[in-house]
């Protein structure tokens, strides 16, 4: 097995730092990549003195894009896709690993168990999303948002490119489950930086519930 772990990171200063701390811990042979995508603050200097092999600086386009140009300079045949602040729990996500090592899954999604990881919204969301995938999968999904997945090479080529913004993770779980994909959730004992109820968050959730409905509406035009 050769694992990329692909980090997409946007003003992630504080806590990348130890996010690559724990993946390199975890994966001392891997190639880690990371697409700063137009952060202002000092991401792309901590992540090149932080144990990452690649880091593109990019501009700001969206999650999705920075996935996409991580996924294109990837040279592994499995793929660990991780957000940028989880911080020292993040070697917990090398559990999602095992099961598409063995053949059992194309892609695993992490679900998170510790109380840390819920936000300050109202959950509107993961509401869309786990309703549009039902809707456009038959399938219920615990954490359709979850940015922590290991997938096989040959499963996310035929998967790309991902929708552009915030829509990546519900686009490339529809396309999965439309093309008979194995997909399996994994319990992973993560913590992430959570948004707050400041007009900011709220914006920024906003923005996401926006892209998410755009995202499935698409997904059910071009199936």
């Amino acid at each position: 097995m050769k694992l990329s772990v692909i980090i997409p990171a946007f003003n992630e200063g504080e806590r990348i730092r130890e996010t690559l701390i724990a993946v390199r811990t975890a994966a001392p042979d891997g190639q880690i990549i990371v697409v700063d995508d137009g952060s202002s603050d000092d991401t792309y200097k901590i992540a090149e003195q932080s144990g990452a092999d690649v880091v593109i600086r990019s501009e700001h386009k969206g999650k999705g894009d920075a996935l996409n140009t991580g996924c294109q300079l990837a040279d592994g045949n499995i793929l660990l896709l991780l957000d940028a602040d989880l911080g020292s729990s993040a070697d917990q996500a090398f559990s999602l690993l095992e099961p598409v090592v063995e053949g059992a899954a194309d892609m695993t999604i992490a679900v998170f168990t510790s109380s840390g990881s819920s936000g300050g919204g109202m959950g509107l969301a993961v509401g869309a999303a786990r309703t549009g995938i039902k809707l456009l999968t038959g399938r219920v999904m615990r954490a359709p948002l979850s940015g922590q997945r290991a997938i096989s090479r040959d499963a996310l080529n035929t998967l790309l490119p991902l929708s552009p913004g915030w829509g990546a993770e519900v686009s490339l779980t529809v396309k999965a489950l439309q093309a008979g994909l194995r997909v399996l959730e994994v319990e992973c004992a993560l913590t992430h930086r959570v948004t707050g109820k400041s007009l900011t968050d709220i914006l920024h959730r906003a923005a996401q519930f926006f892209a998410i409905l755009t995202t499935l509406i698409l997904c059910k035009f071009r199936h």
